[in-house]
């Protein structure tokens, strides 16, 4: 027995079976899984600082010097490599997991099930794809001053600190109806992609319980939507009811 097992064994060699995992539709729903968690606390997190945005203009201009100061300004490099690597790693699994659905051909009576789950992750894909080039948009608009170059200046804070001026930017920008609406199908596009990733995300990472995969799955999709209603009140109430920046 013990001879059989060390022929098994080295049949299959542990990396062979970590490539064999990762090449699988089960790897990829596992790697989307994981980096999609990383990518919803991203989500919160921005969020959360955008909104200071309500707390005036020397608490949200102050945001940025804060983040760039944490760790002795290695923070922020760390946070933004770890995010690229999740965006990367996200959108390269969803991309093979398409093209694994579309190479698996439906027979007999699992064609009905394998079809809804083609199209649910055609889905996933499609507005993914879409919330990058929205995700592009955003970055062109307040990190890279591409979009309304205008506003995208810097002011010195009360301490003495020169910081870029975020709240003139996101002001006058959300004066402009075009530019609003982007945003707004921006978070549209998030919403969706956040509801259907809500319903498959725990199930992919191994966790399904009858009774509670279904809370908390309904629990994810009401983050989400209060996700959407926060990031649109930002533009929205700037564009119609915030008359004068301060």
């Amino acid at each position: 027995m013990a001879e059989g097992e060390r022929v098994v064994r080295g049949a299959l060699p542990a990396t062979r079976l970590a490539m064999d995992f990762v090449k699988s539709a089960v790897g990829a729903k596992v790697f989307m899984a994981a980096t999609g968690l990383a990518l919803w606390a991203f989500v919160i997190v921005h969020l959360l600082g955008n909104l200071q945005i309500f707390q005036g203009a020397e608490v949200i201009n102050a945001y940025g010097p804060f983040l760039r100061g944490l760790g002795h300004g290695t923070f922020i490099w760390v946070a933004r490599g770890g995010l690229i690597l999740a965006f990367a790693v996200h959108i390269f699994f969803a991309l093979r997991l398409a093209a694994l659905n579309r190479a698996a051909r439906p027979v007999g009576y699992v064609k009905k099930k394998r079809m809804r789950t083609t199209g649910a992750a055609m889905t996933m894909t499609f507005s993914g794809l879409l919330f990058l080039a929205f995700l592009f948009f955003h970055l062109s608009h307040t990190t890279w001053g591409f979009i309304v170059p205008q506003y995208f200046n810097d002011v010195t804070l009360k301490d003495g600190t020169v910081a870029r001026d975020v709240f003139q930017m996101m002001w006058h920008g959300f004066k402009i109806p075009w530019l609003v609406l982007v945003y707004v199908i921006g978070q549209i596009v998030l919403l969706a992609h956040l509801f259907h990733g809500t319903a498959s995300l725990w199930q992919s990472i191994g966790w399904h319980h009858p009774t509670w995969s279904p809370v908390v799955s309904m629990l994810g999709r009401a983050i989400a939507a209060i996700i959407f209603v926060l990031n649109v009140s930002m533009p929205l109430y700037i564009f119609f009811f915030w008359g004068t920046p301060t």
